[in-house]
């Protein structure tokens, strides 16, 4: 785990394809968005940004594409740093997903709405069209005549992921994908994710504070706290954390507890970050029988 204060002098990391250099930012109405912040993100990884709300996520998040400018500091993508000329080039490379999906949805159809992105880069209507319904597909999305505000909430977020897709980015930034789905929306979501890291090549930044997710799907774990990142490392070093959680207003994950609460943390085991391993590993130490196994989806 390394831990970052304010204080840090940061250095560029060569792997980095986004570095985030001590990056600091105040809102027109004084508030502090971030400070002194520095984070990388490396290819082909899913980095969760954990902290309660007003942390700085989604300050930081908007960043990563120029929709928002440091007043110190400076951002870099893929080697070049973010500047007015090149804010076009940039958000080819890093797509955003809000939260609020609603807010990314304005045409008559999905297909429309899909197709637009493409279609503001020169394409073809034909060569949107392509690049929109394979979007569609990627996420899941069959009905591409529809009324965009007329699709459930976990759909119309799906859209909006189709809709940065379609668009071709290597960086995929999303706040808060799962917030306010139903459980089964939000576990799609959660496979989505991971599969445009695995199947696709794609690296995410996921904002969030559900611990549980992050200790199921991330790679490494950035704890976000009064526009700072406090500490990062995988997510064993992170979520079994109890004190460092704590001190910035999280819980540990569900697996992690259970884990603590049987008194399993000082047996020298592996760390479980999700039920199927900890079952697992009841059965493997004893405390599971074989016929006890219970039935879940991980």
């Amino acid at each position: 785990m390394k831990p970052t204060g304010s204080t840090e002098v940061c250095h560029d990391d060569k792997d980095a394809i986004i570095h985030v250099d001590c990056v600091s930012h105040r809102y027109p109405d004084g508030t502090q968005g971030i400070h002194n912040m520095c984070f990388s993100v490396y290819p082909r990884e899913i980095v969760a940004l954990c902290g309660p709300n007003g942390a700085g996520k989604s300050t930081l998040i908007e960043h990563l594409n120029g929709l928002m400018m440091p007043d110190i500091g400076g951002v870099r993508v893929f080697g070049e740093d973010i500047c007015k000329d090149n804010l076009s080039k940039v958000r080819r490379l890093v797509g955003l997903v809000f939260q609020d999906a609603d807010s990314q949805l304005f045409s008559p159809t999905v297909l429309e709405d899909v197709m637009f992105g493409p279609l503001n880069l020169g394409l073809s209507q034909e060569e949107a069209r392509d690049r929109a319904e394979r979007a569609l597909d990627v996420v899941g999305i069959t009905d591409m005549d529809r009324i965009p505000h007329n699709l459930s909430g976990g759909q119309k977020r799906l859209v909006a992921i189709a809709g940065v897709l379609a668009m071709q980015p290597r960086i995929l930034a999303v706040d808060e994908p799962t917030g306010d789905l139903d459980p089964s929306n939000a576990r799609k979501m959660e496979l989505l994710l991971a599969s445009l890291r695995d199947d696709h090549g794609l690296s995410v930044v996921i904002a969030l504070h559900d611990m549980d997710m992050a200790a199921r799907i991330a790679d490494r774990v950035c704890i976000v706290k009064q526009g700072g990142i406090i500490a990062e490392g995988t997510p064993k070093d992170i979520l079994y954390n109890e004190a460092l959680l704590a001190s910035a207003g999280l819980e540990l994950p569900t697996v992690a507890r259970i884990f603590k609460g049987l008194g399993l943390e000082n047996e020298g085991v592996e760390l479980p970050l999700t039920v199927k391993q900890l079952l697992h590993l009841l059965e493997k130490d004893g405390l599971l029988r074989p016929g006890d196994r219970v039935r879940n989806d991980e």
